[in-house]
This record gives C-alpha cells, sequence and structure tokens, in this order.
C-alpha cells in the first residue's frame, strides 16, 4: 500500500489476508468422523467427500477450529463475511442448519447444538 491510505482499506486487506488458507492454517481440522482440509478446501465425512457451500464450509471451519467452545453468531458473521458485504439478519441461521443437514444426511456423528443467544456449539456423539 501506498502512502497516504484509508484506515478501513488497512483493515479489510487485513482481514482478506486473515480468510486465506495458507502455510500457517494449511491443516486438517476434524471432530468425530469429520476431516476439514483448510488447504484443499474439502470436507470429508468417514473418509468420502461430501459436498458442501462455501458459506456452510466457512462456518464448519469456524466451529472446528472452536470444538468444545460457543462460537457466538457475531464471531460467524465476521469471518463468513467480507467486509463490505450486506447480510441479512438470519443468514447465519440458515448456513447452520444446511449445515446440520447437510453433514446428517453424509453421516457424520457430530451435532451443531444451538446455544441460544449466544451462538453455536459444535460437538462429537460423545459429548
Amino acid at each position: 500500500m501506498l502512502k497516504p491510505f484509508a484506515m478501513e482499506e488497512l483493515l479489510a486487506r487485513v482481514r482478506a489476508l486473515l480468510r486465506r488458507p495458507g502455510g500457517v492454517l494449511g491443516t486438517v481440522l476434524s471432530e468425530g468422523n469429520i476431516e476439514f482440509d483448510t488447504t484443499a478446501r474439502e470436507v470429508r465425512v468417514n473418509e468420502k467427500t461430501t459436498s458442501v457451500s462455501r458459506r456452510e464450509m466457512d462456518v464448519l471451519e469456524q466451529l472446528l477450529r472452536r470444538k468444545g467452545r460457543v462460537v457466538p453468531k457475531d464471531v460467524l458473521e465476521d469471518k463468513i463475511y467480507g467486509f463490505d458485504e450486506e447480510v441479512s439478519s438470519n443468514s447465519v441461521e440458515v448456513h447452520v442448519s444446511r449445515l446440520r443437514k447437510r453433514l446428517q444426511g453424509a453421516g457424520a456423528n457430530v451435532t451443531v447444538h444451538t446455544i441460544r443467544g449466544v451462538g453455536y456449539l459444535l460437538s462429537g456423539e460423545d459429548a
């Protein structure tokens, strides 16, 4: 960036860099029988690739990165939507609902729990 620059532009660029899967973030996240390859952007249930939309994948990634902890709804909004994107009031709920259906249909043994008024929690079958 060349000086002078707008602080909003700097923040937007930093957020974009942080969203990119890279060498540091390149890893396989897992819980139960779900695996998410952050570099290949691939979701596997019982070692079979499962089709998941980009936004649902972003939600799953955030839940896996914080497994065992509640992920607030506003954190999910910040992570899955760009700086200048308009977000409807129930969009996160829609993505979580679709993700639940896809995982259940693929035979996943994890559950996405809604913690009313707070956010979402990913837990395995034994939790």
